[in-house]
């Protein structure tokens, strides 16, 4: 059965059910009973933890607000697929869990000392000066750390000093992201095991934690899947929506992280630049104009890398001393891993940062939960080894092309930078989704030495809407 990646199809359509999604159901029954029977120690968090006194009203109207209208707007998206509904409605509550854990995590283990605080705070100082001189407090430039800032004093405006309410309203931003990943998957990859990923990109404790706060996470991942759910229709049956709706992500990317905006635009790129295209006037067009585009794009992924890098137009020194220097700053605390290696080896380890801290690499307490979930992934790339070999041996197709190219230059990039654990743990969660969907691109299929084990199973019953030719074979 091949990855329909290529295939013209508006949306979604119905997919076969693997025998585990029960299991599936059971995690997510349980995430939701944990975070409704832990939500009097969380809202005590999210509501009394802050670093400085504010009021609690406005907090106590907003907060409870925008949590019933993300269930309604959940139960308005999700009329069709009983089980993301459930999946996002367990997903809104654990986003809302998190985001508390964090402020919480912040202000007693950090000392409030976290960026999210900092933003909070600039905020709190423009609302003030614009009661002063008006919307001419919120200078530019309207990027990157001042695009958060005028964020939360608009913001502040607004609710007054709610800290709880930036808060959650950032967890549930990263919450859509997460609905869009689901939307895109489903879109490219119809025969995909939907049912994984979405519990993947709703539920990791990664993806939850570290994009459930007021900065660039939320707002990066909801940019990056707008641009991945874009693409993914613009593979299926281009048009002008599916084209804007990839420019509009790309545009939110550049404004938070401009680097990740210019991976995004060449991973685009290089599949219609190099891999399978129909023949015709149209497509010998689009590759003259997509090539150029694509070398633009790697310049300037060059330029914003040095940009990363904290390179600038008086420095005298090459880009792999600057990056070995970056590497040694950020060896800082107890999370330095890559102590004294050089700026090859750290490429050529880039791979692994999908799986690191390894177990033996944990220092404190604090590394056992994200140590714990790299070595689930590792068992749930070796566990579906063959599907996601598939997969890459399909590289040339448009949306797996895609997904592979930004997955390999984003590795690369941070791999040469970056040897902090903490540093790594907030920075992949930008890659984590579209390493999900290439793991879970295809089905599990049964066991060819053991045919019999599934019997007459229902699951496997053909779809209608499928294609005769990509439906799995019964046993009769």
């Amino acid at each position: 059965m091949g990855i329909p990646a290529t295939r013209a199809i508006h949306e979604p359509i119905e997919a076969i059910p693997p025998r585990n999604v029960a299991r599936y159901v059971i995690v997510i029954k349980l995430v939701a009973v944990v975070s409704i029977v832990t939500s009097p120690f969380w809202l005590g968090a999210l509501f009394f933890t802050s670093p400085r006194d504010y009021s609690y009203a406005s907090s106590l109207i907003c907060v409870p607000l925008m949590a019933i209208v993300s269930a309604v707007a959940v139960a308005h998206f999700t009329q069709s697929d009983p089980y993301f509904r459930r999946l996002l409605l367990a997903g809104l509550v654990a986003h809302m869990a998190a985001s508390s854990l964090f402020l919480w995590v912040g202000l007693t283990i950090y000392g409030g000392v976290v960026d999210a605080f900092h933003y909070w705070t600039v905020g709190l100082q423009l609302a003030e000066t614009y009661r002063i001189i008006g919307w001419s407090a919120f200078q530019p430039p309207y990027f990157s750390t001042n695009l958060i800032n005028n964020i939360c004093g608009i913001a502040s405006l607004l609710t007054g000093d709610a800290l709880p309410t930036l808060f959650i309203a950032f967890a549930l931003v990263s919450l859509a992201g997460g609905y869009l990943f689901y939307r895109a998957f489903t879109i490219a990859f119809p025969d995909g095991d939907r049912w994984l990923f979405g519990l993947l990109v709703v539920l990791s404790p990664s993806l939850l934690f570290w994009s459930s706060f007021v900065g660039k996470d939320a707002l990066i991942q909801y940019s990056i899947a707008l641009t991945c759910f874009g693409f993914s229709r613009l593979t299926q049956r281009p048009g002008p929506r599916a084209a804007l709706l990839c420019a509009i992500g790309l545009a939110g990317t550049l404004a938070v992280r401009a680097h990740v905006a210019a991976m995004l635009a060449i991973a685009m790129t290089f599949p219609y630049a190099v891999g399978r295209s129909r023949v015709g006037r149209a497509n010998i067009a689009a590759r003259i104009i997509l090539v150029p585009a694509l070398l633009g794009g790697t310049y300037l992924l060059i330029s914003q890398a040095g940009s990363l890098l904290g390179l600038d137009s008086d420095n005298s020194k090459g880009f792999s001393q600057e990056a070995d220097s970056v590497t040694r700053t950020s060896q800082i605390g107890g999370s330095a891993f890559n102590e004294g290696t050089s700026l090859p080896v750290r490429i050529a380890e880039s791979p692994f940062l999908l799986f690191r801290p390894f177990p033996w690499e944990m220092h404190n307490a604090m590394a056992l939960a994200p140590a714990a979930e790299s070595v689930g992934v590792m068992l749930l790339c070796w566990y579906r080894r063959r599907e996601l070999w598939s997969t890459l041996r399909r590289w040339r197709d448009p949306y797996v092309g895609f997904l592979l190219v930004y997955s390999v230059v984003f590795l690369i990039t941070f791999g040469a930078a970056i040897s902090n654990f903490g540093i790594l743990l907030r920075q992949r969660i930008m890659v984590t989704p579209l390493v999900f969907m290439l793991i879970c691109a295809k089905q599990k299929l049964p066991d060819r030495d053991a045919p019999r084990a599934f019997g007459k199973s229902t699951w496997l019953a053909p779809t209608a809407g499928v294609p005769r030719s990509d439906r799995i074979p019964t046993r009769a």
